[in-house]
């Protein structure tokens, strides 16, 4: 499984966000003025071993970049698990093939981390929690002495509401310069099993998630299809919002 894969059909399966007027494109302004550098990049080499059936295992190495939002000052980063672990989704599923169904071995080790700091600078960075049932993972910086971080206030938070205006924060790729992004957008839909999760009109994925009032709701994730439900092509993610409360819990067990 690889990351751009994932980003692209986070992106292809959401709407477009909506164009902000008046006060809802003022406070996302002023968020984004106080809080641009909450979302940073994170560069990381994995590598993947994967076993199909009674096969060899294969092993690869990949180099990755993707998307954090600071949630301490001290420089806790929550990102979505699966964009760092690229081998969680595909562990113990079953695949098709000319010698019939295979059941998929995979695992991946995180082998370095570095969080690119808005100024472009690196600190190195460690995998510090990993929360498999709600896509997460916490990095901590190996050495936060001497580094500023612009946190989220994450305890500053209120649940999502169906239809609501919200504010997404997040940063463009290498590319792009990981220059910082702003969009506008609402709460098209809430599903509530096996949890609650809400759906925007906007890709989010590895983004905080905020009310027109600027109160935190949520981070976007991904929500893999249950093992049992693969479709050909193999297990199939929704990009949602993972509630702030979800999410506070978690990042509590990350010491």
């Amino acid at each position: 499984m690889k990351l751009r894969p994932l980003i692209l059909a986070a992106l292809a399966a959401a709407p477009f966000a909506s164009a902000a007027t008046g006060p809802l494109k003022d406070k996302a302004l002023a968020l984004a003025a106080s809080n641009k550098d909450s979302v940073v990049q994170l560069s990381a080499t994995v590598e993947i071993e994967m076993t199909a059936g009674d096969l060899a295992p294969k092993k690869e190495e990949r180099k990755l970049e993707t998307s954090g939002c600071v949630i301490s000052k001290d420089g806790l980063i929550v990102v979505p698990l699966s964009t760092l672990d690229l081998a969680a989704a595909a562990d113990g599923r079953t695949v098709n093939t000319q010698k019939g169904p295979l059941k998929i071995s995979a695992k991946s080790t995180t082998k370095e981390v570095k969080i690119i700091m808005p100024d472009g600078s690196e600190t190195p960075a460690k995998v510090a929690f990993k929360d498999a049932d709600l896509d997460l993972a916490f990095i901590r910086p190996e050495k936060p002495e001497g580094v500023t971080f612009t946190p989220v206030d994450i305890a500053n938070s209120t649940p999502f509401a169906m239809l609501e205006d919200i504010i997404i924060l997040g940063r463009l790729g290498k590319d792009l310069n990981r220059e910082p992004v702003i969009m506008t957008s609402e709460i098209i839909s809430i599903i509530t099993k096996p949890r609650n999760y809400a759906r925007v009109g906007a890709p989010c994925l590895g983004m905080p998630v905020f009310n027109a009032e600027g109160k935190f709701v949520g981070f976007g994730i991904n929500r893999f299809s249950a093992k049992g439900e693969d479709s050909d092509q193999g297990p199939t993610s929704s990009n949602v919002i993972l509630p702030a409360a979800d999410l506070i819990e978690s990042a509590a067990q990350a010491k």
